[in-house]
């Protein structure tokens, strides 16, 4: 095998590795994503994952001053709204490894 071939084959191994790196990095970004958000009323905290999955809810002590319905209502707008955060954060994260890519 001549240098030049060796060159480019090192060159093409270096970029294989570079964006398994980079997938490998992503990857751990996404699995690492939490959106926390927290009612005006401070009665409810909703935290999502990145798929926009609940993966906590905290209630407030004092919750006997709001009916069920209102806890109901409240516990689901925070929530698609935790939810919609973290899926932001996770189209950022998808959009930064496409560029990434793209650029190399």
């Amino acid at each position: 095998m001549t240098h030049t071939h060796s060159t480019e084959l090192d060159a093409l191994v270096g970029g294989a590795r570079h964006r398994l790196d980079t997938l490998r990095e992503t990857h751990e970004r996404l699995d690492r994503i939490r959106f926390r958000v927290t009612s005006p009323d401070n009665l409810v905290t909703v935290v999502a994952d990145g798929s926009g999955a609940m993966v906590e809810l905290e209630l407030a002590e004092n919750l006997g001053s709001v009916t069920a319905r209102v806890l109901a209502s409240t516990i689901t707008c925070v929530a698609a709204e935790a939810a919609a955060g973290a899926l932001d954060h996770r189209e950022s994260i998808l959009q930064s490894l496409q560029a990434s890519f793209t650029d190399s």
